[in-house]
C-alpha cells in the first residue's frame, strides 16, 4: 500500500533578520512603491490588522517585500527582529532587514535574496512580543503567499530519468519528493525516501536543472518512508526535513549541518503507520512543529489519529509528542497545512482513504486542534494539498482520489467550510498530486501522478478553478509523485516525477512563454 509525501502548505521556521527602527513616514513611503498585493485580516486576529502580499495571493515578485500592519503597537524598545520569520517552501529559510515603524505599528521585512520562481512562501509573526502600552501579544499570525513565475508553457520538454539506484541495487522504491536547497549553491536540491531500503537518497542539482549526483541518508529504526517535508527545526538558518515512517510509529528528523549532508535529531514515537508529515507553528512559538497522521495497522474499521509533535523551542531540533487528536474518519493517509478560516493560525487538513473524506482541523495558535468541518472528497484521496485555485482569497482542496481516478476539486469558503468536489478525470489511479502557476497566467495549476496510468497529468487552471486541457507525460512503469519547482532557475516551473517500480525520477522542462 502507498503513502504520501507531505505536503507544501505552510512552513513556520524562524529567520536571522537585522532590526532597523525607522520613522513613520519613511516606512509607509517605501511600502506605496510597487506594493505587492495586500489584503485586510478577519477580525478574529488579535494582532494584525493587515498584511502584504495578500494571503493566499499568487502576485508576489521574487524580491517583494513582507509587511505587517499591526492592530496594536509594539514597544519598539524591546522589539525582536527574530519574531517574524519568512520561509520559503524550496528556497528555504530567507534572511533579510526588519523594519519597524516608530509608532511600532507597521513591520516590514526585504529579503536579501530573491525567493524561487512560482514558490509558497510563509511569513510568521510569533506570539508574545511586547505591546507599547504594556502587556505582550496574545496571538501570532501566520499567512501563505505564492511567488509568480514568469510565463511558462503546459506543454514541458521531456529531459529524460535519472536512477535512484546504486550500484548493484535492484529496487528501493523511491515515494515522495521534498526540493530544498541544502548545500546553499540557491538550487533545489531533492530529498526522496525510499520504502524498500528504508532510507533518503539525496539528490544534488548540478546548476543547470539536472541531478546525476545522490547520497544515502540511512534512517536508523526506519520502515516504509515517504511522507517528507522541510523547515529549519533548530533556527540555524538552514534548511532540514522529517520523514514519516509509514511502516512503524517513528517520526525523523535530519538537521542539516551546514556542509550539504544531515545528522539525525529527533526519532521520536507518533502513532502506528505514519502516512503524513506536515509543518506549522501551530503554537506560534517561533518554531515549527509537526502534525503526523497515524494510520493505524487492520481493518476499514480501524480508525487513526493526528499526533502533535511540538517543537522544544531550544535550538536542538527536537520534537515531543504533546497530544493525540482522534479521527472520525478511517484510513488517515494525508495532511496538509493551511489557515483554512483566516484568522492566522495555522489549520490541519486531513485525507480519510477509506470514508472518502476530507477533515478539517481548526488550530487555536497553542498547538491544539479541534475538528471542524467533514466533506466528501470526490473518491478515495492519497494525497491532498491546499492552495487558492479560483483566486478568491480563499484556501481550496485537491484531492487525488486513486480508486476514483479523479482529482477532486474543492473550494472553502473562508470559513472553514468546503463545497461538494468537482471531480476531473485523471490517468488512472493518482497517487500524488501537487499545484503551481505553471503557464505563469496568475493561477495554481494541478498535476496528478497515474500510478497505473503510468503517467503524470497537467491540468490548466481556467482562472476560476475549473480544470481543463489536460496534458499527460508518460513514466517508464508506474507515475507515483511529482514535485512542481523552478529546477535551473531561469524564473518559470518544471516538473521532477517519481517513477517508484522503475527507481527513477524524471525531468519536465519549461520552455517558457
Amino acid at each position: 500500500m502507498k503513502t504520501l509525501s507531505g505536503v507544501l502548505g505552510a512552513l513556520v521556521v524562524a529567520a536571522a533578520a537585522v532590526l532597523v527602527l525607522v520613522g513613520t513616514d519613511r516606512s509607509e513611503a517605501a511600502a506605496t512603491e510597487a506594493p505587492p498585493p495586500a489584503a485586510a485580516v478577519g477580525s478574529s486576529s488579535a494582532a494584525v490588522s493587515l498584511v502584504s502580499p495578500a494571503p493566499h495571493s499568487i502576485e508576489a515578485g521574487p524580491e517583494s517585500p513582507v509587511e505587517l500592519v499591526l492592530a496594536q503597537p509594539l514597544d519598539p524598545g524591546d522589539f525582536d527582529p527574530a519574531a517574524l520569520s519568512v520561509f520559503g517552501r524550496w528556497s528555504g529559510v530567507m534572511t533579510g532587514s526588519v523594519q519597524l515603524s516608530d509608532d511600532g505599528r507597521r513591520i516590514r521585512f526585504d529579503p536579501g535574496e530573491p525567493f524561487h520562481a512560482g514558490e509558497s512562501v510563509t511569513a510568521s509573526l510569533r506570539a508574545g512580543e511586547k505591546l507599547a502600552a504594556g502587556g505582550a501579544m496574545e496571538t501570532g499570525f501566520a499567512w501563505n503567499f505564492w511567488i509568480r513565475p514568469q510565463a511558462g508553457s503546459l506543454d514541458m520538454i521531456d529531459r529524460g530519468a535519472r536512477t535512484v539506484l546504486d550500484d548493484g541495487e535492484k529496487h528501493v522504491q523511491p515515494y515522495g519528493a521534498y526540493a530544498g536547497d541544502f548545500n546553499g549553491d540557491g538550487y533545489p536540491d531533492i530529498a526522496i525516501p525510499n520504502e524498500v531500503s528504508a532510507d533518503v537518497r539525496v539528490m544534488f542539482n548540478d546548476g543547470k536543472g539536472d541531478y546525476n549526483e545522490f547520497r544515502v541518508l540511512d534512517i536508523p529504526g526506519g520502515s516504509w518512508p515517504s511522507p517528507n517535508e522541510g523547515a529549519d527545526f533548530n533556527g540555524d538558518g538552514l534548511t532540514d526535513f522529517v520523514v514519516g515512517n509509514a511502516g512503524n510509529d517513528l517520526v525523523s528528523v535530519f538537521l542539516a549541518d551546514g556542509e550539504g549532508w544531515f545528522e539525525l535529531g529527533s526519532n521520536i514515537e507518533s502513532g502506528q503507520n505514519v502516512r503524513g508529515v506536515c509543518i506549522g507553528d501551530f503554537d506560534q512559538d517561533g518554531w515549527p512543529d509537526v502534525a503526523a497522521v497515524n494510520m493505524s495497522v487492520g481493518p476499514e474499521e480501524s480508525r487513526g489519529n493526528v499526533a502533535m509533535l511540538l517543537n522544544n523551542a531550544d535550538g536542538t531540533g527536537d520534537l515531543r509528542r504533546a497530544s493525540e487528536i482522534a479521527s472520525p474518519g478511517q484510513g488517515e493517509k494525508t495532511c496538509a497545512t493551511a489557515d483554512v478560516n483566516n484568522d492566522g493560525l495555522p489549520d490541519l487538513l486531513v485525507g480519510a482513504y477509506f470514508t472518502d473524506e476530507v477533515l478539517t482541523y481548526l488550530g487555536d495558535g497553542r498547538g491544539n486542534l479541534e475538528l471542524g468541518t467533514r466533506v466528501r472528497a470526490g473518491g478515495k484521496p492519497w494525497m491532498i494539498v491546499a492552495g487558492d485555485v479560483n483566486g478568491d482569497g480563499n484556501v481550496d482542496v485537491m484531492s487525488a482520489n486513486r480508486e476514483g481516478n479523479n482529482v477532486g476539486v474543492l473550494l472553502g469558503d473562508g470559513a472553514g467550510g468546503f463545497a461538494d468536489p468537482v471531480e476531473y478525470e485523471t490517468g488512472e489511479s493518482p497517487l500524488a498530486v501537487d499545484v503551481g502557476d505553471i503557464d505563469g497566467d496568475g493561477d495554481l495549476d494541478v498535476v496528478t501522478s497515474d500510478f497505473e496510468g503510468n503517467s503524470f497529468t497537467v491540468h490548466e487552471n481556467a482562472g476560476d478553478g475549473t480544470l481543463v486541457n489536460p496534458r499527460s507525460y508518460a513514466a517508464s512503469t508506474n507515475g507515483s509523485c511529482v514535485v512542481i519547482h523552478d529546477r535551473d532557475l531561469d524564473g518559470d516551473l518544471d516538473l521532477t516525477g517519481v517513477d517508484e517500480t522503475d527507481d527513477k525520477i524524471f525531468l519536465l522542462e519549461n520552455p517558457g512563454g
